[in-house]
């Protein structure tokens, strides 16, 4: 069974094929890759191998931990996975187990009722600058005209209810504020 390792503090001249010739002294060697940046392509000091067998990564651990390597002594040790913890206790490869989350579910606290267009509901109503009770539902205490999104109502309807009541306003019919 494959045994990857995490080899740290590598100098930074250190390729992958020196590398691989390193732990090859030992036994045979699957793979070995050096982490790079993407950017610069320079390694940034540590390289996983991965070992034919966990006996041979034993020997590889105790044989090369602390050797020293361009005068640094390289670190060697058994690669943890991501997780940063021991094998969970399934078999896995890797040491990390998947575990599956439940999906979050919304609670909406405050939800809005959807308004909807008075006169697309009922198609017989109509705008009317005379009908003063109900122009006065789209102002607000001001005078101000409300906006669709507090009125609800569909851009057609809002532009003839805004006409209607600066009508009424200017025939005195509808105060221009009631305060």
């Amino acid at each position: 069974m494959k045994k990857k390792l995490f080899v740290s503090n590598l100098d930074f001249e250190v390729t992958n094929d020196q590398l691989r010739l390193m732990f090859e002294e030992v036994g045979a060697v699957v793979s070995a890759v050096i982490a790079t940046d993407r950017e610069t392509r320079k390694s940034k000091g540590f390289a996983f191998v991965e070992m034919d067998s966990e006996d041979l990564a034993g020997k590889s651990i105790e044989q090369l931990n602390n050797r020293l390597v361009n005068n640094r002594p390289m670190k060697v040790v058994e690669d943890r996975g991501k997780g940063g913890g021991t094998d969970g206790g399934d078999g896995a490869e890797g040491g990390r187990r998947y575990e599956p989350l439940p999906p979050i579910q919304r609670m909406q606290l405050f939800r809005r009722k959807k308004k909807m267009d008075p006169f697309m509901e009922d198609p017989t109503k109509s705008v009317d600058y005379k009908d003063v009770s109900m122009l006065s539902r789209f102002v607000s205490e001001r005078g101000k005209i409300l906006s669709r999104r507090l009125t609800g109502l569909s851009a057609y309807n809002q532009r003839k209810v805004s006409k209607a009541i600066k009508r009424a306003q200017h025939m005195g019919l509808m105060p221009f504020t009631t305060v």
